[in-house]
């Protein structure tokens, strides 16, 4: 089954978040999407991960993954756990550790078929959006989707 991953601008706003659930709604009920991979930084990133929980209500079928860069260091015991479960891809310990995010970015590309992608016109999210069209993947601009369900109001 083909999986899903996510790029998105550090600070974009909450204002895209329904737009968000319905194109993960549409990618698990037209395309049998069932794997979602995510990083961990920003607020986009935190805003998929609260989208990935919703909709894993309703599709309780579908393996969400927060993809880790770093693994977590054990400096504070009262962290909460995170919401959805982390993986860390073999071979990111090997890069040094400015290189982590680009190396986790590229595996979540090579493993996923849809990449939904908020790019910053200047930000790694439109590089990642360049990469992923590079590869053949399927880019889906959550830009663009916001636009035509609220044109003046994203």
């Amino acid at each position: 089954m083909p999986a899903c991953t996510f790029f998105g601008d550090h600070n974009c706003s909450n204002r895209i978040y329904k737009c968000l659930v319905a194109v993960i709604k549409e990618l698990i009920a037209t395309e049998k999407v069932d794997t979602f991979y995510v990083g961990n930084e920003g607020n986009f990133d935190k805003m998929v991960q609260r989208a990935l929980c919703e909709v894993k209500s309703e599709f309780p079928k579908i393996a969400c993954f927060t993809v880790l860069a770093y693994l977590p260091e054990k400096k504070n015991p009262d962290v909460l756990p995170p919401v959805l479960e982390t993986i860390y891809p073999e071979g990111i310990e090997k890069s040094l550790p400015r290189f982590a995010i680009n190396s986790r970015n590229e595996w979540m590309i090579n493993k996923s078929y849809f990449v939904i992608v908020y790019p910053s016109p200047f930000g790694n999210s439109a590089k990642m959006k360049e990469k992923a069209e590079l590869k053949g993947k399927t880019v889906i601009n959550l830009y663009e989707e916001a636009k035509k369900i609220a044109p003046f109001g994203i």
